[in-house]
């Protein structure tokens, strides 16, 4: 690339005030700083802006500006995200649906779109994994069921994850690594025991980095997205928004709750099916947890 020529890229990493970018022109990752005046308007470059740099220099670049941002993470630190992988295994350990319809939850609210992920498939029954299909199949979200053999599946969601940004969340043990070192064939994330050991060392630095998926885009390097405290992002009242499978506007009352008031129309359909009873009983607790913790 020429010097004072201006490009746009995405910042893939960030290491002690020096940022990693992708230019969209080129495969070359270039160093860049960030232009003073961002550090004057406190703004902070993140990994996953779209940035625009400039050469006044050969070989010395600069990030000159930050393009709106589609969302922002704090833990870890990360902007623009397209696709949450939810990824849970079906048995070892058992599916915690109430964290998972929480993660949901959390996706939405940061315009994050959810792929439900399954995995362990060949340690359960087909009775086993009907159940599970039931109740998210009422949901529109994506749904996978797979082993870690199962390469056709783990191509679909490459597919349906192409040239997007993803992160993972899920609890531990579900294989979020594998499935991480799938979509990017030629890197490799962290699993377990190495993880543990890099960890374990005093001054070991972790920073967050962008990899690049064999079907175009980046997936997060670190599956630590966690849910978060619900209450500190939506009113009680604006819960029933995030369970897209719940009928708009067809309750008597416009403030129906779907706690059983007159004319509800949820209650209606959890009584044919339309609606899972597991999705509306965790509907009501976050309800509850959601008010007492706004109290």
């Amino acid at each position: 690339m020429l010097a004072e020529e201006k490009q746009i890229g995405k910042i893939i990493k960030g290491i002690g005030g020096f940022y990693y970018v992708k230019p969209q022109s080129s495969e070359e990752i270039v160093e860049c700083k960030a232009r003073g005046v961002l550090r004057h308007q406190k703004i902070v470059p993140t990994v996953g802006d779209e940035v625009v740099i400039q050469s006044d220099n050969p070989g010395e670049w600069t990030i000159e500006s930050i393009e709106p941002r589609k969302n922002i993470f704090t833990r870890p630190p990360v902007a623009n995200v397209d696709i949450g992988l939810i990824v849970f295994s079906m048995t070892s350990p058992k599916p915690n649906l109430l964290l998972l319809d929480k993660l949901l939850i959390s996706s939405e609210i940061q315009n994050v779109e959810p792929l439900i992920c399954f995995t362990k498939k060949d340690l359960v029954s087909s009775e086993e994994e009907e159940v599970l299909r039931k109740i998210y199949s009422k949901t529109p979200y994506n749904l996978f069921f797979f082993s870690d053999a199962d390469l056709d599946t783990m191509d679909r969601i490459a597919h349906e994850i192409s040239c997007k940004t993803a992160f993972m969340a899920g609890p531990s043990g579900v294989g979020k690594s594998t499935m991480a070192n799938n979509l990017c064939s030629n890197q490799i994330m962290e699993t377990g025991p190495l993880s543990k050991k890099l960890k374990s060392g005093k001054h070991t630095t972790r920073h967050v980095e962008l990899l690049k998926m064999r079907s175009g885009g980046f997936l997060l390097d670190t599956p630590g997205f966690s849910s978060y405290k619900l209450s500190e992002y939506i009113k009680a009242e604006e819960l029933r928004e995030y369970f897209p499978e719940f009928a708009r506007g067809e309750c008597r009352f416009k403030s129906c709750l779907h706690q059983g008031e007159p004319g509800c129309q949820i209650s209606e359909d959890l009584k044919t099916g339309k609606i899972s009873q597991t999705r509306y009983d965790h509907y009501l607790y976050l309800l509850e947890e959601i008010k007492k913790e706004q109290r």
